[in-house]
């Protein structure tokens, strides 16, 4: 047998399964294993127990399967519990963790989660663009004061879009070319949105725009 040479590996618990999975199906790797440590003993193994089990919900599987999820667009938490099993506290428990984290952010409408920019951007490319709300519009006619942003912030969240794609995806949301134009200029004097070769892209700035929440501009 050729010698073997023992590797130590420390692994975010968020995307242990997946590292696992890789690893188990790699040429060359004959054995690995996990320590979780020997525990508490005496007076404070109750509490350390507490702790283990606690752990258990704040990411691991059951936080892979609720970012799997939210990697097709935002989901209720009824849909979220459903995903991963048990009580719907332990959904709520998953979701406050991963919020933490900033993995997971309020979506639109209440009970609503989504995906945070910052993580689309370390999943990558193949995520679908969050939807965008359909611009709502007052007694006068004219569209809610901050919708333009909402639904300028959705369409880039994916990443940058030519000035016709951009257009072509707000006019598809119910937004007249003149509203368009001046959504842009503002966005651009503001900061949110910045020329990228040919397109457009947010800012840091504009990735801050919430998406179930009309702000003015």
């Amino acid at each position: 047998m050729p010698k073997t040479i023992p590797v130590k590996l420390e692994i975010e618990e968020i995307t242990l399964g997946s590292v696992l999975r890789k690893l188990n199906d790699m040429p060359g790797v004959v054995e690995f294993a996990i320590d979780f440590g020997r525990g508490g003993q005496g007076a404070g193994r109750k509490q350390l127990e507490q702790q283990a089990e606690a752990k258990r919900y704040d990411g691991g599987s059951h936080g892979q399967t609720i970012i799997k999820q939210l990697m097709h667009g935002p989901k209720h938490i009824d849909e979220l519990s459903t995903a991963i099993g048990g009580p719907k506290s332990r959904a709520y428990s998953v979701v406050h963790e991963l919020r933490k984290k900033g993995l997971v952010e309020l979506g639109t409408g209440k009970g609503v989660n989504q995906l945070t920019a910052a993580a689309r951007a370390q999943l990558g490319g193949a995520l679908p663009a969050l939807p965008a709300p359909e611009i709502t519009h007052g007694p006068a006619g004219r569209a809610s004061p901050g919708s333009g942003n909402v639904v300028l912030r959705a369409a880039l969240d994916a990443g940058p879009l030519s000035p016709s794609d951009l257009r072509e995806h707000m006019s598809a949301k119910g937004m007249s070319p003149k509203s368009i134009s001046g959504v842009l200029d503002r966005a651009r004097k503001h900061g949110l949105i910045k020329k990228n070769g040919s397109g457009y892209e947010l800012t840091a700035k504009g990735k801050h725009i919430q998406l179930g929440t009309m702000t003015n501009g």
